[in-house]
């Protein structure tokens, strides 16, 4: 299923407490009541909450988004709900494509072929020789890094833009900035 996933930029980021960034998501209106997810499916879900469309903007005349849990499937999860996903041990690169495109942060140099990634998180550019952690990288809302975090299923690449304000209650709660990127 496609989501919109929000990391820290700062990929080392973890919440001092979970139940706090929360709480205080539920208070902003983007998280909703907890949802009862079924066991097939990991992570705290949360259905969305009452400010969510005027946190989250949608592009396009006519999305077709289903907001609510389908009543006749209690078992699918094929509608738009916020996941906070479990704390990872260590920092992970995620990504939404196959085909990965970047950019060095120092040179602004293109990088199109990725065909594995440095275990070390770490990469050297070709063309200005830094090296820089994959965190730096412009993946184009295609990949991110962190240790946390929290995804909006049912958004597809481009469908849903989070708004300034959004990110700026992100920061606020956790004291770091925020990013965002796609998986299909």
């Amino acid at each position: 299923m496609p989501k919109l996933v929000f990391c820290a930029k700062n990929p080392e980021y973890v919440p001092a407490s979970s139940s706090e960034l929360i709480r205080a998501l539920q208070k902003t209106g983007f998280l909703g009541e907890k949802w009862q997810s079924p066991d097939s499916v990991s992570g705290e879900r949360y259905l969305i909450g009452d400010s969510f469309l005027s946190l989250v903007t949608f592009m396009g005349c006519a999305p077709a988004i289903e907001l609510e849990p389908i009543a006749e499937q209690p078992e699918s999860t094929e509608f738009c709900h916020v996941e906070i996903e479990e704390i990872k041990s260590a920092v992970e690169f995620i990504q939404g494509s196959d085909h990965l495109i970047s950019r060095c942060p120092h040179c602004r140099h293109r990088h199109a072929s990725w065909n594995s990634l440095p275990e070390t998180m770490k990469y050297s550019c070709d063309k200005c020789g830094v090296e820089s952690h994959l965190s730096e990288y412009d993946w184009k809302k295609t990949a991110g890094c962190g240790r946390f975090f929290i995804s909006v299923h049912g958004i597809y690449p481009q469908e849903a833009l989070p708004t300034s304000h959004l990110l700026q209650v992100l920061e606020k709660i956790s004291d770091t900035s925020w990013d965002y990127f796609y998986i299909q």
